[in-house]
């Protein structure tokens, strides 16, 4: 009897040797941050990125299936390219799923333990009970031979979970199946995410007499990923690229760093886009807006203009407007090879000293993407010290439209004269019959005048205009 069972025992062992010289599954490979070699970022105005991820890889085997951990959550699947780790036979995106919305769900029928704190003495017990139920706001537990109701938010109650179920994970991940590699090497990633991307931020100082301006422009960098990138290279996309679609809603842009002191190079042109290279690696987390200095232009000549455009109607009007017209800021971008040249589009806040050589804010617009030479012209406010007085003065029906008349008063009251760029449109074929001052037609179906106001003094332009009726 006794050899039987050592027999058996034997033929156990024996068994148990055979079944561990059988050749196992290709098992789990898990690459993270440990084995990145190299990351690039490409960061693009439309909140998209490309990110080219270089990993090590060992030797896989036939049918291997790797994870490879801190990668975007808002990754576009659709977009991944995988080389260098074999034939890939799939692949998925997996989703962090830890949460404690679906930990609870995921004890539902389980026991685990509670937390109560007694709020009158501060002290803390510990229950052992069974989760039976959750409504969205409290819990139903079984505990010893009571049911017991308890609040999922509350600071008297915590929940301790004894370990992670292994339907949820706590990360993103990419998970893939290879067909195997013969060698060691490297796994190169590609792919586009969501929430990730660069917007200018220019600003502009004119001198005493806004003769001059000179330009730093600030690259904007932010993520919203979901995931922290360290000692990546930047590269910044500028021009209006169309994105891939997702549902996926753009986050809100929060924390502000400045960092480096050094300048990229200048651009180079891809397709009819341009590329900038920053010149060191930066660490881009999560949640975090950064800029880093991108343009400096000094001494551009510029100048400050006013512009106003009214609307000539075919129908009576009584009524006295009085406005103010636009401050206009031009400029000419950079020609030919400057480094400094195109300009990307971005906000621009613009400063001008003041009698005393303080710096004051003046205004700010949003230019657009300005090619190399390209004329700038930006809106920064209202004229405090220019006024105009617009009334209709005439207005008549003839046979085939309108007849109207309009006088404009400009008012100086400034101590320097001032120029002003006066334009009127028109909704219909028009022929201007008198003007007290020169005009000129912009091409465009407006007319315009120049209009130069001594300081402390007016200057009125009287217009007959006919309008005539579309024919049909």
């Amino acid at each position: 009897m006794r050899l039987g069972k050592f027999n058996l025992n034997q033929l156990s062992i024996a068994l148990l040797a055979t079944t561990f010289a059988l050749p196992l599954p290709a098992s789990l490979l898990e690459i993270d941050r440990q084995q990145q070699e190299s990351l690039t970022l490409t960061l693009y105005n439309q909140d998209m990125a490309l990110i080219e991820d270089v990993r090590r890889l060992p030797i896989l085997s036939d049918g291997q299936r790797l994870n490879i951990k801190d990668i975007s959550p808002l990754m576009l699947p659709e977009t991944l390219r995988i080389r260098g780790a074999g034939t890939i036979l799939e692949q998925s995106l997996q989703l962090g799923t830890l949460n404690f919305d679906n930990l609870l769900h995921a004890y539902l029928g389980k026991p685990m333990q509670l937390a109560r704190l007694n709020t009158a003495t501060g002290q803390e017990s510990t229950l052992d009970g069974e989760l039976l139920s959750l409504d969205g706001t409290q819990a139903i537990f079984r505990i010893q031979d009571r049911l017991e109701t308890v609040p999922l938010h509350s600071e008297q109650w915590r929940f301790l979970f004894p370990e992670i179920p292994e339907e949820l994970q706590p990360d993103t991940r990419l998970s893939f199946r290879t067909a195997g590699t013969a060698d060691q090497g490297e796994a190169r990633l590609s792919y586009i995410t969501q929430g990730m991307g660069w917007q200018m931020d220019y600003v502009l100082t004119l001198n005493q007499d806004a003769s001059s301006v000179n330009i730093e422009g600030l690259a904007s960098l932010y993520n919203q990923s979901g995931t922290h990138y360290d000692n990546a290279q930047i590269r910044l996309m500028a021009g209006d690229i169309e994105k891939p679609k997702a549902p996926r809603d753009q986050m809100m842009r929060t924390m502000a760093v400045m960092e480096s002191d050094g300048f990229s190079q200048g651009p180079e042109s891809v397709q009819d886009y341009h590329l900038y290279r920053l010149p060191e690696l930066l660490n881009l987390q999560d949640q975090e807006h950064k800029q880093v200095p991108l343009i400096q232009i000094p001494a551009l000549a510029a100048g400050i203009s006013y512009q106003h455009q009214l609307m000539v109607y075919p129908y009576l009007d009584q009524q006295r407007y009085t406005l103010q017209p636009d401050i206009l800021l031009s400029f000419k971008a950079p020609a030919g090879d400057d480094a400094s040249a195109p300009l990307p589009s971005g906000q621009a806040r613009v400063f001008r000293p003041d009698a005393q050589g303080e710096l004051q804010f003046i205004g700010a617009s949003r230019i657009g993407n300005i090619a190399s030479g390209e004329e700038v012209e930006m809106t920064l406010g209202r004229a405090f010290d220019l006024s105009i007085s617009r009334q209709q003065t005439h207005y008549s029906k003839t046979f085939d439209g309108h007849l109207v008349e309009q006088q404009i008063t400009v008012s100086n009251s400034s101590d320097n004269a001032r120029s002003l760029r006066l334009s009127a449109g028109f909704q219909q074929q028009w022929e201007i019959q008198e003007s007290s001052q020169p005009h000129q037609d912009d091409g465009a179906g407006s007319a315009y005048w120049i209009l130069d106001v001594p300081a402390k003094e007016s200057k009125t332009l009287t217009l007959r205009v006919a309008l005539k009726d579309h024919k049909s």
